[in-house]
């Protein structure tokens, strides 16, 4: 199995993980959502950085962006954003992923250059199920909106 791989199915563990937490919310808050995703960044970069040794700097932002909008498409199937008459919502419904997603992307470039100046990276020779790290776990319980 590939690291490519083995991060899809951990983040999807994570996806289900938070429909199980967030399944009685059928409409979302622009807000939440772009809180719920700088979350969400900083869990996928960290586990790509310690586990896909493998692959280039570009070849992990794509994974990270790919899996990030998977998650999107998965979860956050109504957003609601202020102001927006609700006839207008599935007009601007794509135009709003797209918005978010140029922020995830600089999301993701501000945190790695955080990260690698901090010291977050650990080169990890085991790959831990994201389900038994810390990580996870605070990401879920800040998921109680």
């Amino acid at each position: 199995m590939t690291t490519k791989e083995i991060i899809r199915i951990e983040i999807e563990k994570v996806t289900e993980a938070t429909k199980q937490s967030l399944a009685d919310i059928k409409v979302f808050a622009i807000a939440e959502v772009w809180r719920i995703l700088q979350l969400l960044v900083a869990l996928v970069i960290q586990l790509i950085e310690n586990v896909a040794n493998d692959l280039s700097s570009p070849e992990k932002k794509s994974l990270a962006m790919e899996v990030i909008e998977k998650f999107y498409d998965d979860i956050f199937v109504s957003v609601k954003v202020p102001f927006i008459p609700k006839m207008l919502g599935p007009v601007i419904k794509g135009h709003i992923k797209s918005i978010l997603m140029i922020f995830v992307s600089s999301c993701i470039d501000a945190m790695v250059t955080t990260f690698r100046q901090v010291g977050v990276f650990k080169s990890s020779t085991s790959i831990q199920s994201i389900t038994e790290n810390k990580l996870f776990t605070d990401f879920i319980y800040s998921l109680k909106i």
